[in-house]
């Protein structure tokens, strides 16, 4: 069989290594505009109940990215002053750029040919040289946009804005943090990655963030850094919560985070993968993870099943209803988060409460848990790879 890949992001290389574990004498090809050491953003995060399949399907790469993980067991809320701390959960990151180096040489031992800084040829090209064609180009996919009417796409954009970041404020926990305008509430989501790095994205509604003064910057392909004033404006808001540390950019500004659902996944022998197919708000830190369980359903449906339609349709069978839960999860963790001057003035514990649980919304038991029995069926279909 003969696959195609369009994007070498986590969820594309990852299908990419799986298919050729399964399925080694398949070719499989991964196009990517971008060079192989370009990536955008910083930090991704996993939690504790997410990394099971990925040990299952893969345990040399798990070993390799778990070697890398900065890990913490709290949730940090910052308000008013006061830190409340909460134990007892589980979770771990990694560096966008370790992590995307790592599939990339785990590809590059298994005979996947990687086409870095090449455009994919036209989608209806592969469709035609290959057996099978994934799109997996992200949020805003060109191959999904093609065939919009067929995918039956669904997006819908955020009321609020928020800016990707990256700080070298060694945070210890994820830590939410809410600063007090003049104008209105500003909150931050953060996390570690790296020694000395750590994620930091921060989120406005669009009246505060116009009234803040805030602007959408002209797009400068050469800048690497992104919008600086917006940038310097969110270092001064979180002056005391970096505590002399910077922030940077990475082509980082301003957008409205999208929604993305499809009512078919597939189209023919083309399937959407990850964004492309399906996103959440980053405030549940999944996206990277469900792109990664995309990619390992896709390649044990190709493994099992003889026909590609019969592959595709199990694909999306399996995947389609954990999507949809996460989906409603982050739906509702959108909508706290974009209604959070109706929490601000709180006193510090009645906070913390409400943004742990969404306002009684979502409980700790909403968090990825390990399913021993699928981690099982996993090993158990990877027993004999490569």
């Amino acid at each position: 069989m003969r696959i195609a890949v369009i994007g070498a992001g986590p969820g594309g290389l990852y299908t990419a290594c799986l298919v050729k574990r399964l399925r080694p004498h398949d070719v499989v090809e991964v196009w990517e505009a971008n060079a192989a050491r370009d990536t955008f953003g910083f930090g991704v995060v996993f939690s504790d109940g997410a990394l099971g399949g990925i040990e299952a399907a893969d345990p040399a790469l798990f070993e390799a990215v778990t070697a890398e993980f900065a890990r913490w067991t709290r949730i940090d809320v910052h308000y008013r002053d006061r830190t409340q701390r909460n134990e007892g959960y589980g979770f771990a990151a990694v560096s966008r750029h370790t992590l995307l180096r790592l599939l990339q040489e785990r590809c590059a031992a298994l005979g996947v040919r990687l086409h870095f800084g090449t455009p994919a040829p036209e989608v209806s090209r592969l469709r035609a040289s290959h057996d099978l064609v994934v799109a997996a180009d992200g949020v805003g996919s060109r191959t999904r946009a093609r065939y919009a009417a067929a995918f039956g796409t669904q997006r819908q954009e955020a009321g609020s804005r928020y800016m990707w970041l990256g700080t070298d404020r060694p945070f210890d926990a994820l830590t939410f943090a809410v600063v007090e305008t003049e104008h209105g509430p500003v909150q931050a989501h953060a996390y570690p990655y790296a020694p000395g790095r750590s994620t930091f994205i921060v989120e406005v509604g669009d009246a505060v963030w116009r009234a803040a003064g805030f602007r959408s910057a002209e797009r400068r392909p050469a800048d690497p850094v992104g919008d600086r004033d917006g940038i310097d404006q969110v270092a001064r808001y979180f002056s005391g919560l970096l505590d002399g540390h910077a922030l940077w950019g990475n082509r980082s500004y301003w957008g409205h985070f999208t929604a993305v659902r499809n009512r078919n996944w597939s189209h023919g022998n083309l399937v959407l993968l990850g964004d492309s197919a399906h996103t959440t708000h980053f405030s549940i830190g999944s996206g990277t993870k469900l792109a990664m369980e995309d990619g390992l359903a896709l390649a044990t449906a190709l493994h099992e099943h003889r026909t590609v339609p019969e592959a595709l349709a199990a694909y999306e069978t399996e995947r389609r209803p954990a999507v949809e839960r996460m989906q409603r999860i982050a739906l509702t963790s959108l909508e706290w988060f974009e209604n959070i001057d109706r929490c601000v003035g709180l006193p510090p514990d009645a906070f913390n409460a409400h943004l742990l649980t969404r306002s009684g919304r979502l409980t700790r038991d909403d968090l990825p848990a390990v399913d021993a029995e699928h981690v099982g069926r996993i090993r158990r279909r990877f027993a004999d790879a490569a």
